[in-house]
């Protein structure tokens, strides 16, 4: 255990900081059904860091965040705005584009990079294993900052996640969107340098669905979620270290297993459930 938390102590602390802020906005997300929407902003922050690496800059300098930055913004944007006027077309359709097309824009900027290859597979997988300390302190600002104006929103933000009657419309609608979907990137453009888009999807979404599959209510779900992205991640981290797997894959297919489990749990449960329905029916007539 001591040569695991030497080797791993940064990367654990950069997890225990990162997931619990991206369940929050993972439960909204779920709950919205535009799954999408979390791979699209962080692929177009992978977008923006593929063009700061492109033009020679590394991956981890204050050029490619800010760049990753403005490209996820910018999507954020276009995600709130294309939610009108949609006919028969169905918003995960347009989220669904703008990750498609940020994904090819991605591997043709670094197509002509020395190293492109190298560079687009740890943009995808992260290097958390090689987060240093500064790192970890800055997100935790960050992260501290946005989660502060997240709980702020988050009473108005559930309203629309529910589809409540006193729910902002309209324009309202609009900006209360972008304000959540700007949060958002701030927060994707911080962990993807870090952890990579599959990790920042996981954690984005794999915890919610677990605690959705048993609780309705947010908060109470979100109570579920945060452990659960904590747990996950440590046990991610410790097969990483104990059968010498990547990082970022191994975080993804602890918490892969984990919906797994969870999705039959709950469809043995349901379906133990309707068949008791008719005996509790009988006795209950009785």
């Amino acid at each position: 255990m001591e040569e695991f938390w030497t080797l791993m102590q940064w990367p654990v602390i950069a997890s225990l900081v990162m997931s619990p802020v991206h369940c929050l906005f993972g439960l909204h997300i779920v709950r919205r059904g535009v799954i999408f929407i979390d791979l699209a902003v962080a692929q177009m922050a992978a977008l923006g860091m593929a063009v700061a690496v492109a033009g020679g800059n590394d991956v981890h300098s204050p050029t490619a965040y800010w760049l990753a930055l403005g490209f996820a913004l910018g999507s954020a944007l276009a995600i709130s705005l294309s939610r009108h006027k949609l006919g028969r077309v169905p918003h995960e359709a347009i989220i669904g584009i703008i990750f498609v097309l940020a994904s090819a824009l991605g591997i043709v900027v670094l197509e002509k990079s020395p190293h492109g290859l190298e560079e687009l597979k740890d943009i995808m997988s992260g290097s958390i294993l090689l987060v240093q300390p500064k790192d970890v302190f800055s997100t935790a600002i960050v992260y501290g900052s946005i989660l502060a104006i997240a709980l702020l929103l988050w009473k108005r933000t559930a309203s629309i996640t529910l589809a409540e009657e006193h729910a902002p419309k309209g324009i309202a609608r609009t900006v209360f969107d972008f304000a959540f979907y700007g949060l958002l990137a701030f927060v994707v453009a911080s962990s993807v340098k870090i952890a990579g888009v599959l990790v920042v999807f996981t954690w984005l979404v794999m915890p919610p669905v677990v605690s959705l599959f048993w609780i309705d209510k947010m908060n109470r779900a979100a109570a579920l979620a945060v452990p659960l992205a904590l747990v996950g991640s440590f046990v991610g981290l410790w097969m990483s270290f104990k059968y010498d797997w990547p990082t970022g894959p191994a975080i993804v297919v602890v918490f892969g297993c984990v919906v797994v489990a969870a999705y039959f749990v709950r469809l043995i449960v349901r379906q133990r459930h309707r068949d008791a329905q008719p005996v509790e029916k009988v006795m209950s007539s009785s």
